[in-house]
């Protein structure tokens, strides 16, 4: 199931809303470090993508870093090996949600009040038999601009940055490969737009892809793409969300 995409760069595809709702996990494998991308929606997820990279002879990853702080790429932290590393943004939201309960009526009640969304809520039920066995936790490191982690013959720029699909994003920008990690950066709000992209937040997002010099978009929830797709979609987005 791990996919190669360069010499130092794989991943475990994921599922849709209509299964689990397991995103992307993307490796990038060093010289001297590994590092993973997103923690997944469960230990579960965790253990069939440090399964996978066992299988390929690949060490498990000595740092994990987290692109937003959405569930499906965040319950999965707990029984997550190495370093764990996030923005404040991300990490203080997680801190809210430690505190959830996980009772019928205390999710239906989330749904009630905007708090959570159907989509993840209907995910969660099929990911977890038993919901209220989730564990919720935070990053060890919290991440409050960029910074560059030296992997050994390989390099991941951490770029903390405002998306269309989650205010506390985290991009992470592999120049040796010609690569960036965009989580669900390049989606619209669920949360608060029903799917649909802000203006603002989509044209900011393309002034910022189009600076970075990159071939390959690994996102969220998708196979890897080029860039040249990826703007192409968007721009067409962007005229879409225009006439909304």
């Amino acid at each position: 199931m791990l996919k190669k995409v360069t010499d130092r760069i794989y991943y475990l595809p994921g599922e849709d809303f209509t299964g689990r709702d397991r995103p992307f996990l993307y490796y990038i494998r060093g010289d001297k470090l590994s590092l993973a991308v997103d923690a997944g929606n469960s230990p579960d997820h965790v253990e069939l993508f440090y399964s996978q990279l066992k299988a390929a002879g690949l060490p498990l990853p000595d740092i994990t870093l987290l692109t937003h702080w959405h569930w499906d790429h965040t319950f999965g932290l707990g029984a997550v090996k190495g370093l764990t590393a996030a923005t404040k943004a991300t990490n203080e939201t997680l801190r809210s949600i430690e505190r959830w309960k996980w009772d019928e009526a205390s999710m239906e009640e989330r749904l009630r009040t905007g708090e959570d969304i159907q989509a993840c809520a209907d995910c969660i039920r099929r990911e977890y038999k038993n919901p209220e066995d989730i564990r919720v936790t935070t990053a060890a490191v919290e991440i409050d601009g960029p910074m560059t982690i030296d992997l050994g013959g390989v390099s991941c720029q951490v770029m903390v940055q405002d998306s269309p699909h989650s205010r506390d994003g985290l991009f992470v920008y592999i120049p040796e490969e010609r690569a960036l990690a965009v989580g669900d950066g390049e989606s619209g709000d669920y949360y608060e737009l029903d799917g649909q992209y802000d203006p603002f937040k989509l044209k900011a997002l393309l002034t910022f892809l189009e600076e970075l010099d990159y071939d390959l978009a690994l996102p969220g929830h998708q196979e890897p793409w080029s860039k040249a797709d990826q703007l192409a979609a968007l721009h067409e987005m962007e005229k879409n969300t225009a006439t909304l």
